[in-house]
């Protein structure tokens, strides 16, 4: 009797146990959903900042950290005067919900689900993205990375991440962002009596009242490659039409303003190993370390074969689809480039290259013997250009587990890369409207539009330590 009592009870007591956890995981279950209801999920700042004019400050500037829980807009500290040019820079890594993956405040590599998402505070926008506004009332305008912005109001600078309102525990991360003065006509601001004048406002020319004028200059290597000697290796079709429209724009007073003189322009023909090794170890060379280099390249990169896929490769005119190794121009000569020949800090390089799983006599072989060939790492060796120092930004217009797409739906005959390069340079990629488009605006707005262009096939890639403030153009 007694050990059928202990049976008994010892099956009360798991029942009694199980009802107990459900009972927790279903009042757990109430508390989020009210809190989310209820507006309580995400934090709200304790600190109220006390905002000023920055140019008033000794340093002209204000840093203040942006949480990605937080459920409110955050005082920058920052008073932004009507008709001053301000740098917002953006630093940090965040993540608006564990479906989201971790991103710098840039948004760039969100997870696609989390892209574009209804529910964000700009439905447009990856969830990830730092937004501002001036004033309470203003309206909101991307971030990311940073930009340059021109005050249309004076007002206080606000910031936040762009996700859902109200429902925001689940984020994690923090974004610090400086907002400092940009004199856009090297004047300088006039100040009152007491305040201490810095050491390099000290330094001006007291009879013109002007900061020194920058002497740096903007150089271009830009290459496109639609087609070969050797006519065994499939041809492209837009792509040098995609070199030669980024030529014109950078030469352009619309566009670029590049001196013609400072920009290289290989096509098709030109564009030989020789040509191009000539372009990047000599005449890039002429460049100082203040000024600003960008290369660009629309063609095929290819690995060397299957089974040595970490010998990458350009694939200039001139390349024997027989021996990709000795004609081909090697990724590690960009490197000693940017190493050894190019003394410029400032380096965007461009790439357009992932075509193909890879081209030569090799992979079709191996795609003859029914071996599947998916990956082009084409893409991450490019990326890897970015290690060789600070100040380089690397964009590919896919990863390497895609093919860059080209037709003529995209403007009469791009890639849809370059097509939305272009478009974003000339002025689409303008969140802010002052007539300048950054790293910062371009880099977001190259990945939305291409993604949802191609419905995700394709999604272009960033890499890099730069300032997202940097313009390739004026």
């Amino acid at each position: 009797m007694v050990t059928y009592a202990g049976k008994n009870f010892g099956i009360k007591f798991f029942y009694l146990r199980m009802e107990l956890h459900m009972k927790r995981y279903v009042y757990v279950f109430l508390f989020m959903i009210s809190m989310s209801i209820f507006g309580c999920a995400g934090i709200q700042y304790t600190d109220r900042v006390q905002a000023i004019d920055i140019t008033q400050a000794d340093k002209q500037e204000s840093t203040t950290r942006v949480l990605a829980e937080a459920d409110e807009w955050r005082n920058s500290g920052a008073i932004l005067k009507k008709g001053l040019k301000y740098k917002i820079t953006a630093t940090g890594r965040w993540t608006a919900g564990p479906i989201c993956s971790w991103t710098g405040p840039d948004g760039f590599g969100v997870s696609p689900i989390c892209s574009g998402a209804t529910g964000t505070y700009i439905g447009r926008d990856s969830a990830s993205l730092l937004l501002g506004k001036i004033g309470e009332q203003g309206n909101p305008f991307v971030v990311g990375g940073g930009l340059e912005l021109t005050a249309p109001e004076d007002g206080i600078l606000f910031f936040r991440i762009n996700d859902t309102p109200m429902i925001m525990s689940d984020n994690s991360g923090s974004a610090d962002v400086t907002v400092s003065v940009q004199y856009a006509d090297k004047k300088v601001v006039a100040r009152p009596f007491s305040a201490p004048v810095n050491a390099e406002v000290q330094k001006v020319s007291p009879m013109v009242g002007q900061l020194p004028q920058s002497s740096a200059q903007k150089w271009a290597v830009v290459i496109g490659i639609s087609k070969h000697k050797d006519s065994r290796i499939a041809g492209l079709r837009y792509a040098s039409a995609d070199a030669n429209s980024l030529y014109n724009w950078l030469i352009s007073q619309q566009g670029g303003e590049y001196a013609p003189s400072r920009v290289r322009l290989l096509l098709d023909s030109e564009a030989t190993s020789k040509n191009i090794k000539n372009a990047l170890f000599s005449w890039l060379k002429q460049a100082l370390e203040e000024d600003m280099v960008t290369i660009y390249f629309a063609g095929h990169g290819s690995p060397e074969s299957p089974d040595s896929p970490n010998n990458l490769f350009l694939l200039p005119f001139d390349v024997n689809y027989d021996d990709i190794a000795t004609t081909g121009f090697p990724m590690w000569d960009i490197e000693t480039a940017l190493k050894r020949f190019i003394k410029a800090k400032k380096v965007v390089v461009i790439a357009d290259a992932c075509h193909s799983g890879g081209v030569g006599q090799s992979f079709e072989i191996a795609r003859r013997g029914s071996r599947s060939i998916e990956i082009n790492p084409i893409s991450s060796g490019l990326q890897n250009l970015s290690q060789v120092g600070d100040g380089i930004a690397v964009i590919s217009a896919s990863d390497d587990k895609q093919f860059s797409q080209e037709g003529q739906q995209w403007g009469g005959g791009h890639g849809v890369f370059t097509y939305y390069f272009l478009k974003g340079l000339n002025g689409d990629a303008d969140y802010n409207n002052d007539g300048r488009v950054t790293l910062g605006e371009l880099i977001p707005y190259l990945s939305e539009k291409v993604r949802r262009e191609t419905r995700n096939a394709q999604s272009p890639t960033v890499a890099g330590k730069f300032d997202p403030a940097l313009s390739i153009g004026r």
